[in-house]
């Protein structure tokens, strides 16, 4: 799973510097550049956030499928956002007093994955957080670090 994933953040990453070196294409940016940018930027962030939620190597079913449907969402917003005819100015549609295009980015990109991706952790905290097997590993290790750094610290001030 962390190989998928990992290839998931890697394709991601180079599907926008795919989009950046649209930039650079004489006559200006082709019209593929910046759905290159939004799919790939969607990506990373869900790939990554999937990389840091994985536990003993997996990841648990319900945050996957939260992933996978906050991609969904997001490049949704963005196409949504890509596909709009560009009419700001004076005559142009409004949302909560924000360009329409602005508002879909600023709400479907920015609020969304924030009401919904914390409410899914508190989810799935319980059983994917340490099990007690982990919790009693890791104050063992704790406790030995402590006795050896005791240890240390006597010899040093027998030593000198």
């Amino acid at each position: 799973m962390k190989r998928k994933i990992l290839s998931l953040v890697v394709a991601s990453f180079l599907l926008v510097a795919v989009g950046y070196a649209g930039a650079f294409v004489p006559g200006g940016a082709p019209d593929w550049a910046p759905w290159c940018l939004a799919l790939g930027t969607t990506g990373a962030l869900m790939s990554l956030m999937a990389l840091g939620a994985l536990r003993h190597g997996r990841l648990a079913s319900s945050l996957r499928w939260t992933f996978i449907g906050m991609f969904v969402w997001c490049a949704g917003a963005f196409a949504a956002a890509l596909l709009l005819p560009s009419n700001e100015g004076a005559a142009g549609t409004l949302l909560l007093g924000l360009p329409l295009r602005a508002a879909i980015l600023i709400f479907g990109v920015g609020v969304v994955p924030i009401l919904v991706l914390p409410f899914a952790w508190a989810f799935t905290f319980e059983s994917e957080t340490l099990s007690e097997e982990d919790l009693r590993r890791l104050r063992e290790a704790h406790q030995a670090m402590t006795r050896e750094a005791r240890a240390e610290g006597r010899a040093g001030r027998d030593g000198s």
